[in-house]
Formats: structure tokens, sequence, C-alpha cells
């Protein structure tokens, strides 16, 4: 019996700290500010783009930026984006006031601004 009342306790205790250290509903984090950025960023693109598939991605020569990259994934989910311009569509994502020289085979379809570009790989079909 003693036993019994030790485990009711010991429980009872453990479950206080949660729901008092739990948050309330309007407490709730709301999604930071680089993701919501990242969302607007490519939502022309996303309305443009077919609902599933696979795109390359392309960022400024030299550049290997993971955030970046895994942003641009996040916001055109659920298409697959590849970091690779070896895709019939790629994705330009560049942060300079112009994009730098692009590779000789993907020809510009749509500048949406903001850095973001939808090319087309004249190599694959």
């Amino acid at each position: 019996m003693i036993g019994t009342l030790i485990l009711v306790v010991c429980c009872l205790l453990s479950t206080e700290r949660l729901i008092i250290h739990a948050p309330r509903p309007g407490r709730l984090r709301t999604p930071d500010l680089i993701t919501l950025r990242s969302d607007q960023r490519f939502a022309q693109l996303k309305a443009v783009l077919p609902t599933t598939g696979v795109l390359g991605y392309v960022e400024a020569p030299g550049t290997v930026n993971a955030a970046h990259y895994y942003l641009a994934q996040y916001a055109l989910a659920p298409l697959v984006v590849d970091y690779s311009p070896q895709h019939a569509l790629v994705v330009g994502n560049f942060f300079a006031d112009s994009p730098p020289d692009l590779s000789p085979n993907l020809l510009l379809i749509k500048d949406f601004g903001d850095g973001v570009l939808l090319l087309a790989n004249k190599d694959v079909r």
C-alpha cells in the first residue's frame, strides 16, 4: 500500500512539472522570419511550377550555402530540389544585385525578382 502511494505521488510530481511549464496556446512559437521570408521569395515561382517532379538548383558560382538550398527546398515542397543544374527546369537562387553569368546551357525562362530565377537547361530533355 505504501509502495503504491509513493508511486502515485512520484507520477503526480512529474506530471505537475509538465503542466506548469507547458507553453500556453497563445504563446506557441510562430514560424521564424527567415522561413517566412523564404516562402515569400519563392511563392511566385512555386505558382508556375508543376506540383510534382524534380528541379535543379544553382547559386552563384563558388557559392555553396546549404542554408539557402534547404530553405529553397522547404519553400518549394513537395517538389524535389536537387543541388545540380542537370534537370530540365532549374531554380536560380542569387542574392546579388544582378545574377552572375550563367552557364551557356542555362536559359532564362523568367526572373521573379529578389534573386529568384526559373531557368531551362537546354541540354536536358
